[in-house]
Protein backbone atom coordinates (compact mmCIF):
# COMPACT_ATOMS: atom_id res chain seq x y z
CA UNK A 1 0.00 0.00 0.00
CA UNK A 2 0.98 3.95 -0.61
CA UNK A 3 3.78 5.10 1.45
CA UNK A 4 2.94 8.72 3.40
CA UNK A 5 6.56 9.31 4.63
CA UNK A 6 6.75 12.48 2.31
CA UNK A 7 3.16 13.44 3.39
CA UNK A 8 3.67 13.40 6.97
CA UNK A 9 7.24 15.35 6.67
CA UNK A 10 5.16 17.97 4.96
CA UNK A 11 2.62 17.86 7.37
CA UNK A 12 4.96 17.74 10.31
CA UNK A 13 7.01 21.06 8.78
CA UNK A 14 3.81 23.10 8.66
CA UNK A 15 2.45 22.41 12.29
CA UNK A 16 5.61 23.41 13.28
CA UNK A 17 5.51 26.76 11.48
CA UNK A 18 2.29 27.35 12.76
CA UNK A 19 3.26 26.81 16.35
CA UNK A 20 6.39 28.74 15.96
CA UNK A 21 3.93 31.60 13.96
CA UNK A 22 5.75 31.48 10.77
CA UNK A 23 2.75 30.14 8.95
CA UNK A 24 1.40 31.15 6.16
CA UNK A 25 -2.12 32.33 5.23
CA UNK A 26 -1.59 29.51 2.30
CA UNK A 27 0.16 27.13 4.11
CA UNK A 28 -2.89 27.61 6.68
CA UNK A 29 -4.94 26.60 3.73
CA UNK A 30 -2.91 23.17 3.16
CA UNK A 31 -3.03 22.15 6.51
CA UNK A 32 -6.59 22.42 6.81
CA UNK A 33 -7.52 21.03 3.68
CA UNK A 34 -5.66 18.10 4.94
CA UNK A 35 -7.20 17.82 7.75
CA UNK A 36 -10.15 18.04 6.34
CA UNK A 37 -10.03 15.13 3.88
CA UNK A 38 -10.58 12.66 6.65
CA UNK A 39 -11.29 12.11 9.71
CA UNK A 40 -8.02 10.45 11.03
CA UNK A 41 -6.27 13.46 9.20
CA UNK A 42 -8.29 15.41 11.70
CA UNK A 43 -7.67 13.48 14.71
CA UNK A 44 -3.69 12.93 13.99
CA UNK A 45 -4.06 16.92 14.23
CA UNK A 46 -5.46 17.52 17.39
CA UNK A 47 -3.30 14.19 18.39
CA UNK A 48 -0.13 15.84 17.47
CA UNK A 49 -0.85 19.35 18.36
CA UNK A 50 -1.50 17.90 21.93
CA UNK A 51 1.29 15.46 22.34
CA UNK A 52 3.95 17.88 21.22
CA UNK A 53 2.76 20.95 22.94
CA UNK A 54 5.20 23.56 21.22
CA UNK A 55 4.08 26.43 22.37
CA UNK A 56 4.74 25.17 25.78
CA UNK A 57 7.86 24.09 24.78
CA UNK A 58 8.90 27.47 23.05
CA UNK A 59 7.58 28.80 26.67
CA UNK A 60 10.12 26.54 28.69
CA UNK A 61 13.05 28.21 26.10
CA UNK A 62 12.19 31.34 26.96
CA UNK A 63 12.02 31.07 30.69
CA UNK A 64 15.83 29.88 30.85
CA UNK A 65 18.54 32.32 32.16
CA UNK A 66 20.01 32.96 29.20
CA UNK A 67 22.46 35.14 30.92
CA UNK A 68 23.47 32.69 33.63
CA UNK A 69 23.57 29.78 30.70
CA UNK A 70 25.76 32.03 28.97
CA UNK A 71 28.56 32.40 32.01
CA UNK A 72 28.34 29.05 32.56
CA UNK A 73 29.50 28.13 29.02
CA UNK A 74 31.96 31.26 29.16
CA UNK A 75 33.41 30.07 32.41
CA UNK A 76 34.97 26.85 30.25
CA UNK A 77 36.43 28.80 27.40
CA UNK A 78 40.22 28.86 28.14
CA UNK A 79 42.37 31.88 27.95
CA UNK A 80 40.28 33.37 25.08
CA UNK A 81 40.71 37.28 24.19
CA UNK A 82 38.26 39.50 25.65
CA UNK A 83 37.18 40.34 21.93
CA UNK A 84 37.70 36.59 20.82
CA UNK A 85 35.47 35.39 23.36
CA UNK A 86 32.57 37.95 23.32
CA UNK A 87 32.26 36.91 18.71
CA UNK A 88 32.31 33.70 20.27
CA UNK A 89 30.00 34.26 22.92
CA UNK A 90 27.60 36.34 19.99
CA UNK A 91 27.62 33.90 17.68
CA UNK A 92 26.61 30.75 20.43
CA UNK A 93 23.18 32.80 21.01
CA UNK A 94 22.33 33.39 17.23
CA UNK A 95 23.28 29.73 16.53
CA UNK A 96 20.97 28.78 19.30
CA UNK A 97 17.92 30.80 17.11
CA UNK A 98 18.75 29.10 13.93
CA UNK A 99 19.41 25.82 15.45
CA UNK A 100 16.83 25.53 18.25
CA UNK A 101 13.75 25.12 15.97
CA UNK A 102 15.36 23.12 13.60
CA UNK A 103 16.29 20.56 16.17
CA UNK A 104 12.39 20.66 17.69
CA UNK A 105 11.42 20.70 13.65
CA UNK A 106 13.31 17.68 13.29
CA UNK A 107 12.04 15.68 16.82
CA UNK A 108 8.39 16.67 15.33
CA UNK A 109 9.02 15.34 12.29
CA UNK A 110 10.78 11.81 13.88
CA UNK A 111 7.36 12.11 16.27
CA UNK A 112 4.45 12.32 13.43
CA UNK A 113 5.90 9.32 11.84
CA UNK A 114 6.11 7.19 14.88
CA UNK A 115 2.75 9.15 16.25
CA UNK A 116 1.27 7.84 13.03
CA UNK A 117 2.68 4.64 12.77
CA UNK A 118 1.41 3.57 15.69
CA UNK A 119 -1.93 5.71 14.62
CA UNK A 120 -2.66 3.37 11.44
CA UNK A 121 -2.04 0.25 13.25
CA UNK A 122 -4.49 1.26 15.23
CA UNK A 123 -6.76 1.87 12.07
CA UNK A 124 -5.85 -1.23 10.17
CA UNK A 125 -7.05 -2.85 13.64
CA UNK A 126 -10.40 -1.61 13.31
CA UNK A 127 -10.60 -3.35 9.88
CA UNK A 128 -12.03 -6.85 10.65
CA UNK A 129 -13.12 -9.48 8.86
CA UNK A 130 -17.53 -10.16 9.46
CA UNK A 131 -19.01 -12.10 12.16
CA UNK A 132 -22.22 -14.10 12.70
CA UNK A 133 -24.36 -11.55 13.65
CA UNK A 134 -27.96 -10.44 12.70
CA UNK A 135 -31.01 -9.11 14.07
CA UNK A 136 -34.47 -10.94 14.11
CA UNK A 137 -37.93 -8.75 13.52
CA UNK A 138 -40.81 -10.48 14.55
CA UNK A 139 -43.83 -10.41 13.35
CA UNK A 140 -45.56 -7.74 16.12
CA UNK A 141 -42.21 -5.13 14.74
CA UNK A 142 -39.99 -6.29 18.55
CA UNK A 143 -36.36 -7.03 17.07
CA UNK A 144 -33.53 -9.56 18.71
CA UNK A 145 -30.43 -9.01 18.55
CA UNK A 146 -28.99 -12.77 17.80
CA UNK A 147 -25.29 -11.91 18.51
CA UNK A 148 -26.37 -11.32 22.48
CA UNK A 149 -29.22 -14.37 22.65
CA UNK A 150 -26.93 -16.97 21.79
CA UNK A 151 -27.39 -20.40 22.85
CA UNK A 152 -31.01 -19.88 23.92
CA UNK A 153 -34.86 -20.77 22.83
CA UNK A 154 -36.42 -17.37 21.73
CA UNK A 155 -40.34 -16.82 22.81
CA UNK A 156 -40.03 -20.19 23.46
CA UNK A 157 -40.21 -21.61 19.97
CA UNK A 158 -37.45 -20.73 17.78
CA UNK A 159 -33.77 -21.75 18.89
CA UNK A 160 -30.53 -20.28 18.28
CA UNK A 161 -27.58 -21.92 18.95
CA UNK A 162 -24.29 -22.38 17.11
CA UNK A 163 -24.78 -19.21 15.02
CA UNK A 164 -28.02 -20.91 13.43
CA UNK A 165 -31.47 -19.64 13.89
CA UNK A 166 -33.87 -22.81 13.41
CA UNK A 167 -37.83 -23.02 13.08
CA UNK A 168 -40.15 -26.04 14.50
CA UNK A 169 -42.96 -26.27 12.20
CA UNK A 170 -44.51 -28.58 15.02
CA UNK A 171 -44.53 -25.58 17.67
CA UNK A 172 -46.76 -23.39 15.25
CA UNK A 173 -49.54 -25.87 14.48
CA UNK A 174 -52.03 -23.72 16.95
CA UNK A 175 -51.49 -20.75 15.28
CA UNK A 176 -54.75 -19.46 13.58
CA UNK A 177 -52.00 -18.03 10.64
CA UNK A 178 -48.69 -18.02 9.12
CA UNK A 179 -46.45 -15.20 10.94
CA UNK A 180 -43.79 -13.06 8.65
CA UNK A 181 -40.54 -12.70 9.89
CA UNK A 182 -37.82 -11.07 8.73
CA UNK A 183 -33.70 -11.93 8.93
CA UNK A 184 -31.61 -9.12 8.81
CA UNK A 185 -27.65 -9.40 8.27
CA UNK A 186 -25.57 -6.34 8.58
CA UNK A 187 -22.87 -5.11 6.92
CA UNK A 188 -19.90 -7.44 8.09
CA UNK A 189 -21.90 -9.65 9.12
CA UNK A 190 -23.18 -14.06 8.44
CA UNK A 191 -25.79 -16.14 9.31
CA UNK A 192 -27.61 -19.36 8.45
CA UNK A 193 -30.78 -20.11 9.00
CA UNK A 194 -32.92 -23.53 8.93
CA UNK A 195 -36.60 -22.65 8.27
CA UNK A 196 -40.15 -24.64 9.25
CA UNK A 197 -39.67 -27.09 5.83
CA UNK A 198 -35.81 -28.07 7.01
CA UNK A 199 -34.43 -25.51 3.98
CA UNK A 200 -31.06 -24.78 5.21
CA UNK A 201 -30.62 -20.53 4.04
CA UNK A 202 -26.90 -19.31 4.63
CA UNK A 203 -27.13 -15.35 4.72
CA UNK A 204 -24.77 -13.18 3.28
CA UNK A 205 -23.62 -9.42 4.48
CA UNK A 206 -26.11 -6.79 3.85
CA UNK A 207 -28.91 -9.05 3.28
CA UNK A 208 -32.22 -9.58 4.31
CA UNK A 209 -34.86 -12.76 4.22
CA UNK A 210 -38.19 -11.97 4.34
CA UNK A 211 -40.06 -15.90 5.63
CA UNK A 212 -42.90 -17.30 7.61
CA UNK A 213 -42.61 -19.27 10.66
CA UNK A 214 -44.74 -22.16 9.31
CA UNK A 215 -45.41 -22.20 5.97
CA UNK A 216 -49.42 -23.14 4.51
CA UNK A 217 -50.57 -23.39 1.06
CA UNK A 218 -49.18 -24.62 -2.43
CA UNK A 219 -46.18 -22.66 -2.44
CA UNK A 220 -43.69 -22.28 0.17
CA UNK A 221 -42.69 -18.31 -0.47
CA UNK A 222 -39.38 -16.11 1.00
CA UNK A 223 -38.47 -12.73 -0.02
CA UNK A 224 -34.53 -12.07 -0.34
CA UNK A 225 -32.88 -8.42 -0.49
CA UNK A 226 -28.84 -9.18 -1.05
CA UNK A 227 -27.34 -12.51 -1.33
CA UNK A 228 -28.35 -16.06 0.03
CA UNK A 229 -27.80 -19.71 -0.51
CA UNK A 230 -30.24 -21.89 -0.65
CA UNK A 231 -30.35 -25.95 -0.07
CA UNK A 232 -34.23 -26.30 -0.14
CA UNK A 233 -35.81 -29.55 1.44
CA UNK A 234 -37.37 -32.02 -1.11
CA UNK A 235 -40.92 -31.48 -1.39
CA UNK A 236 -42.81 -32.09 -4.93
CA UNK A 237 -45.99 -30.71 -4.08
CA UNK A 238 -45.10 -27.57 -3.01
CA UNK A 239 -42.65 -25.67 -4.77
CA UNK A 240 -39.75 -23.26 -3.17
CA UNK A 241 -40.04 -19.73 -4.47
CA UNK A 242 -37.56 -16.90 -3.68
CA UNK A 243 -39.05 -13.72 -5.10
CA UNK A 244 -36.36 -11.08 -5.70
CA UNK A 245 -37.07 -7.24 -7.26
CA UNK A 246 -36.20 -8.36 -10.55
CA UNK A 247 -36.35 -12.13 -10.81
CA UNK A 248 -38.04 -14.89 -9.12
CA UNK A 249 -36.68 -18.62 -8.76
CA UNK A 250 -38.71 -21.77 -8.27
CA UNK A 251 -37.43 -25.06 -7.08
CA UNK A 252 -38.45 -28.30 -5.79
CA UNK A 253 -35.68 -29.11 -3.86
CA UNK A 254 -31.97 -27.96 -4.63
CA UNK A 255 -29.15 -26.16 -3.79
CA UNK A 256 -28.50 -22.85 -5.60
CA UNK A 257 -26.99 -19.10 -4.73
CA UNK A 258 -29.12 -15.71 -5.16
CA UNK A 259 -27.59 -12.77 -5.99
CA UNK A 260 -29.86 -9.87 -5.48
CA UNK A 261 -28.49 -6.65 -3.96
CA UNK A 262 -30.65 -3.70 -4.35
CA UNK A 263 -27.84 -1.61 -4.87
CA UNK A 264 -26.25 -3.56 -7.55
CA UNK A 265 -27.44 -3.85 -11.05
CA UNK A 266 -26.62 -6.81 -11.67
CA UNK A 267 -28.81 -9.99 -10.35
CA UNK A 268 -27.69 -13.46 -10.49
CA UNK A 269 -28.60 -17.25 -9.62
CA UNK A 270 -26.25 -20.13 -9.71
CA UNK A 271 -27.25 -23.68 -9.61
CA UNK A 272 -25.08 -26.03 -7.55
CA UNK A 273 -27.75 -29.23 -7.83
CA UNK A 274 -31.06 -30.00 -8.65
CA UNK A 275 -32.75 -28.11 -11.69
CA UNK A 276 -35.18 -24.48 -10.89
CA UNK A 277 -37.25 -21.91 -13.36
CA UNK A 278 -36.00 -18.43 -13.41
CA UNK A 279 -38.15 -15.73 -14.20
CA UNK A 280 -36.75 -12.56 -15.15
CA UNK A 281 -39.01 -8.88 -14.22
CA UNK A 282 -38.78 -5.61 -15.46
CA UNK A 283 -41.28 -2.98 -14.80
CA UNK A 284 -44.10 -4.51 -17.45
CA UNK A 285 -43.89 -8.14 -15.89
CA UNK A 286 -41.67 -11.21 -16.67
CA UNK A 287 -40.20 -10.94 -19.07
CA UNK A 288 -38.06 -14.28 -19.43
CA UNK A 289 -38.35 -17.65 -18.52
CA UNK A 290 -35.61 -20.58 -18.21
CA UNK A 291 -34.65 -23.60 -16.57
CA UNK A 292 -31.30 -24.27 -15.97
CA UNK A 293 -29.20 -27.60 -15.06
CA UNK A 294 -26.37 -27.95 -12.24
CA UNK A 295 -23.17 -25.52 -13.03
CA UNK A 296 -25.16 -23.20 -15.07
CA UNK A 297 -26.36 -19.56 -14.34
CA UNK A 298 -28.82 -16.80 -15.58
CA UNK A 299 -27.27 -13.26 -15.11
CA UNK A 300 -29.30 -10.25 -15.78
CA UNK A 301 -28.93 -6.64 -15.91
CA UNK A 302 -32.13 -5.09 -13.98
CA UNK A 303 -34.55 -3.42 -16.61
CA UNK A 304 -33.01 -5.24 -19.47
CA UNK A 305 -35.61 -7.42 -22.02
CA UNK A 306 -33.66 -11.13 -21.38
CA UNK A 307 -30.98 -12.44 -19.46
CA UNK A 308 -27.96 -14.22 -20.27
CA UNK A 309 -27.49 -18.14 -19.26
CA UNK A 310 -23.88 -19.25 -18.97
CA UNK A 311 -21.81 -22.30 -18.00
CA UNK A 312 -20.12 -21.85 -14.83
CA UNK A 313 -18.64 -23.83 -11.85
CA UNK A 314 -21.00 -22.86 -9.43
CA UNK A 315 -18.71 -23.63 -6.77
CA UNK A 316 -16.87 -20.75 -7.22
CA UNK A 317 -19.75 -18.55 -6.73
CA UNK A 318 -20.92 -20.33 -3.09
CA UNK A 319 -17.44 -20.21 -1.58
CA UNK A 320 -18.54 -17.31 0.51
CA UNK A 321 -20.95 -19.42 2.55
CA UNK A 322 -17.56 -22.04 3.38
CA UNK A 323 -14.71 -18.42 3.94
CA UNK A 324 -13.63 -17.91 0.65
CA UNK A 325 -13.40 -15.20 -1.70
CA UNK A 326 -13.39 -16.80 -4.99
CA UNK A 327 -12.74 -14.65 -8.36
CA UNK A 328 -12.78 -15.92 -11.89
CA UNK A 329 -11.53 -13.15 -14.14
CA UNK A 330 -14.02 -10.89 -11.60
CA UNK A 331 -13.64 -6.91 -12.60
CA UNK A 332 -12.29 -5.11 -9.37
CA UNK A 333 -15.25 -3.04 -9.20
CA UNK A 334 -17.27 -5.96 -8.09
CA UNK A 335 -14.75 -7.17 -5.96
CA UNK A 336 -14.45 -3.74 -4.11
CA UNK A 337 -18.42 -4.08 -3.35
CA UNK A 338 -18.21 -7.40 -2.07
CA UNK A 339 -15.04 -6.45 0.35
CA UNK A 340 -17.19 -3.29 1.42
CA UNK A 341 -20.17 -5.63 2.52
CA UNK A 342 -17.62 -8.18 4.45
CA UNK A 343 -14.66 -5.73 5.77
CA UNK A 344 -17.30 -2.37 6.40
CA UNK A 345 -15.17 -0.14 3.91
CA UNK A 346 -15.59 2.01 1.63
CA UNK A 347 -13.62 2.33 -1.76
CA UNK A 348 -13.19 5.04 -3.66
CA UNK A 349 -11.78 5.11 -7.52
CA UNK A 350 -8.91 8.00 -8.38
CA UNK A 351 -9.40 6.37 -12.15
CA UNK A 352 -12.77 5.00 -13.02
CA UNK A 353 -10.89 1.93 -15.73
CA UNK A 354 -9.19 0.62 -12.71
CA UNK A 355 -13.17 -0.57 -11.88
CA UNK A 356 -12.06 -3.16 -15.36
CA UNK A 357 -9.44 -4.72 -14.55
CA UNK A 358 -10.01 -8.22 -14.01
CA UNK A 359 -8.92 -10.57 -11.07
CA UNK A 360 -9.16 -14.63 -10.66
CA UNK A 361 -8.23 -16.29 -7.71
CA UNK A 362 -8.91 -17.60 -4.59
CA UNK A 363 -8.65 -15.71 -0.62
CA UNK A 364 -9.56 -17.22 2.47
CA UNK A 365 -12.86 -14.77 3.99
CA UNK A 366 -11.42 -14.33 7.25
CA UNK A 367 -7.98 -13.21 6.10
CA UNK A 368 -6.55 -9.95 7.47
CA UNK A 369 -7.76 -7.03 5.19
CA UNK A 370 -4.10 -5.59 3.99
CA UNK A 371 -3.27 -9.26 3.05
CA UNK A 372 -5.98 -9.27 0.66
CA UNK A 373 -5.31 -5.57 -0.48
CA UNK A 374 -1.58 -7.23 -1.36
CA UNK A 375 -2.98 -10.49 -3.32
CA UNK A 376 -5.14 -7.54 -4.80
CA UNK A 377 -2.07 -5.26 -5.95
CA UNK A 378 0.59 -8.45 -7.11
CA UNK A 379 0.65 -8.19 -10.49
CA UNK A 380 -1.72 -6.01 -11.22
CA UNK A 381 -1.41 -1.71 -12.27
CA UNK A 382 -3.30 -0.54 -9.06
CA UNK A 383 -1.77 0.21 -5.50
CA UNK A 384 -4.38 0.49 -2.66
CA UNK A 385 -4.11 3.92 -0.65
CA UNK A 386 -6.19 2.97 3.13
CA UNK A 387 -6.97 6.21 5.39
CA UNK A 388 -9.38 4.31 8.30
CA UNK A 389 -12.02 2.27 6.48
CA UNK A 390 -11.34 4.50 3.46
CA UNK A 391 -9.88 2.68 0.53
CA UNK A 392 -8.44 4.81 -2.47
CA UNK A 393 -7.44 2.56 -5.76
CA UNK A 394 -4.84 4.33 -7.16
CA UNK A 395 -3.64 3.77 -11.13
CA UNK A 396 -0.09 2.96 -11.16
CA UNK A 397 -0.10 2.82 -15.35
Amino acid sequence: MKNHTEEYIKISELLYRKQSGLLSEKEQIQLDEWGSQSVENKELLIHLSDELALKEKRAEYDEIDSNSAWHKIESQIFEQKPKERKLFLNFLKYAAVVVLPLAVGALLVYQVMNVNEDYSDAIVEQIVPGTNKATLVLADGSTINLEEQKDTLIAGKLLNKNNKLSYDASSQLNQMEAKWHKLVVPVGGEYKLQLADGTTVWMNSDSELRYTDRFVGKQRVVHLKGEACFKVSKDKDHPFIVRTEAMDVQVYGTEFNVMAYTDENLVQTTLLEGSIGVDLKNETGVVQTSMIKPNMQVEYYKGNIRGEIKEVEASKYLGWRDGKFQFDNEELGSISRKLERWYGVKFFFQNQNSKNVKFSGEMKRFQDFSTILNLLEYGSDVEFDVHGKIVTVVSIK
